[in-house]
């Protein structure tokens, strides 16, 4: 089969004349190469998938699927792994129902994905072996990564609709294929890249209304109606959809301003009315799900992304976050490792990819996308896209400096603009492409075909540099898959190390949990703990070398702060450990750390490992 990319153009010196767009270049069986790419992202996105420890936010993504509850979990006395553990396990009478409405009594999401994520698990029970009956890490990712293989055609799609372009929407379809950020949210048991999906379907009719309007032509009823329905469904996977329909209504409201000051009756005429129709199907939708919002409004789960403006990081981190997530979409150096042969890696890579490739890359992406601007067939498209993508990270960065949120903080937000990232590099840099037979290049064109290396005064045809920017993206995407990077929060496995290493007597792992009158999900770090145990350093296995194996099976204490009933996590905390009979070393997390000198401990060591904060104390028993 042919490369759809294929440099079978005549010499240079025979092409002159007229530009044509490469928008009207044929590709020899389009649809096998989006399949093969399909294949590819689902290899890569399959590679690994439960190779990392699965974080709290998982954690919590997969006992709400299962349709358990959080409070399953025994509070205020020291009990067993199994017994902590309830909430991860099977319980087999629950429903898509009990999924739903559980989420929505303790957590802040949409309940779409995780009614899904329970049929899906339910399904493949018969097939993952369950060890123990717990929940299959597997399978609360597979469906992850499935969705954001369902990415690529989906990509392909977008580019299409913007450029009508096959070879630009190949191209799209190959960095979304490859992309780390891409790869990195498909691995992980959340929703994110089923938003994505949504994300994309949303901005399909955006960018179809916004050529019709730019040519002063009226959009399609089946565009305005299938844009309701995505926009939608959107909000019910997750709320921050909402971002990306707001950015899109902004773009289309310069557009109309534009219009309007050349047509003072612009804004009553048929075009925008099927809009404002569209507009008010979607805020209906949207509105259904305000009374859910406000419940947890200023809950614990709505303000830990809240900053301090003293903080110079209040001012500095949205930008550098924000540039930072930009580029995880085609790239990502080794950012993780511990040795000294490790940290060479790190500066290796962070200086080869970071300070050499992407000004190399932005420097000629910039130079091209400026080209493909001044193609009339490109112009709306990129418009549409572009417009989009500036007014979607105006919105991020209002959000952080006007309402003190930094929603940068958490890359995994920036899926609401992520999929207009893949469509700019794409277009822009598929200029490079080697030119189809018979087309006629300008003297502007002709210079693109060549594009120069830094320092060493040689250049790569357009076809390389292409080819450079897919196999830096596939080796940044294998980053991620191996672990040499990580964008979690979280690294359960790393503290269990430590752990293990430090205690010289039967461990208890700890926590404090605040229940409020909102909703909240109780002790995911410490699930997360817990289940990482029962999956890799499972004492009742006896799989860990032996230097490494357990004193004796860890057990678990999560202490409750409840104000509405008078109890306080420390008198909970010290009564449950009252009743142990044997010496032991305490580890509580998240800050938790309370005297506990008359309970017969020591004074807690702090540290820090995998992102948990921890305390370790040595305690004696009381008995």
């Amino acid at each position: 089969m042919a490369s759809p990319f294929s440099d079978d153009a005549p010499s240079d010196e025979k092409l002159t004349g007229k530009l044509i767009p490469s928008s009207v270049a044929s590709v020899a069986n389009p649809a096998l190469w989006l399949l093969g790419l399909f294949a590819i992202a689902l290899f890569i996105r399959f590679t690994n998938l439960t190779a990392k420890a699965a974080w709290g936010d998982e954690v919590s993504t997969i006992l709400f699927s299962l349709g358990n509850t959080s409070r399953m979990m025994p509070l205020n006395e020291v009990v067993s792994l199994d017994a902590f553990l309830r909430p991860l396990q099977v319980t087999a009478s629950s429903t898509p129902l009990d999924a739903a409405t559980n989420l929505l009594a303790e957590n802040n999401h949409p309940p779409a994905y995780f009614a899904l994520a329970h049929v899906w698990m339910s399904l493949l029970r018969p097939f993952v072996g369950l060890a123990d009956g717990y929940a299959s890490l597997w399978s609360g990712r597979a469906l992850s990564a499935i969705f954001g293989a369902l990415g690529v055609p989906a990509t392909y799609l977008l580019a299409w609709f913007s450029f009508r372009s096959v070879r630009i929407g190949l191209l799209c379809a190959g960095l979304m294929a490859v992309s780390p950020f891409g790869v990195f949210l498909a691995q992980e048991a959340r929703h994110y890249t089923l938003a994505i999906l949504m994300v994309i379907a949303s901005l399909s009719c955006f960018v179809l209304a916004f050529q019709a309007l730019k040519k002063k032509a009226t959009p399609s009823w089946t565009t305005m109606l299938l844009w309701v329905l995505f926009n939608g469904l959107s909000i019910t996977v997750h709320y921050f959809c909402g971002i990306t329909i707001v950015a899109e209504a902004l773009v289309l409201l310069v557009l109309l301003i534009q219009h309007c000051r050349e047509d003072g009756a612009a804004w009553r005429r048929a075009a925008w009315v099927r809009v404002y129709v569209a507009a008010v199907g979607t805020f209906v939708g949207a509105a259904l799900w305000l009374p859910v919002l406000l419940n947890f409004y200023g809950s614990p789960q709505t303000t830990f992304l809240k900053t301090g403006v003293s903080s110079w990081k209040y001012w500095v981190n949205p930008l550098v976050q924000s540039l930072a997530g930009w580029l995880y979409a085609v790239l990502s150096p080794v950012t993780s490792g511990y040795s000294w042969q490790a940290v060479t890696v790190i500066v290796v890579s962070c200086v080869l990819v970071l300070g050499l490739y992407t000004p190399w890359l932005v420097w000629h992406w910039v130079r091209s996308l400026k080209f493909q601007y001044r193609q009339p067939a490109l112009r709306p498209g990129l418009q549409a896209i572009g417009g989009f993508f500036i007014v979607a990270n105006l919105l991020f960065l209002l959000i952080c400096y006007g309402a003190g949120f930094d929603i940068t903080r958490g890359h995994r937000y920036s899926f609401v603009f992520f999929p207009s990232i893949l469509i700019l590099v794409g277009a822009g840099i598929a200029a490079f492409l080697p030119s189809p037979v018979n087309e006629k290049l300008s003297e502007e064109s002709l210079e693109l075909r060549a594009v120069s290396i830094p320092f060493l005064n040689r250049s790569i045809s357009g076809k390389a540099f292409i080819a450079t920017v897919l196999c830096v993206g596939f080796l940044g995407s294998q980053v991620i898959v191996n672990n040499f990077t990580y964008l979690k929060f979280y690294k359960a496995d790393r503290l269990i190390d430590l752990i293990q290493a430090e205690s010289a007597q039967p461990a208890v792992i700890g926590a404090s949990t605040f229940i409020t009158e909102q909703p909240i999900v109780v002790g995911i770090e410490i699930l997360s703990v817990g289940w990482e145990i029962q999956r890799r350093f499972n004492p009742a296995k006896d799989t860990q070398p032996a230097g490494q194996r357990w004193v004796a099976p860890p057990r678990f204490v999560m202490a409750e702060t409840n104000p509405a009933t008078g109890v306080e996590s420390v008198s909970q905390l010290k009564q449950a450990l009252s009743k142990l009979s044997t010496n032991y070393d305490l580890w509580l997390l998240t800050g938790f750390a309370p005297d506990l000198a008359e309970a017969g401990c020591e004074a807690p060591i702090a540290g820090n490992k995998g992102s948990y904060t921890y305390h370790h104390y040595v305690c004696s028993a009381k008995g």
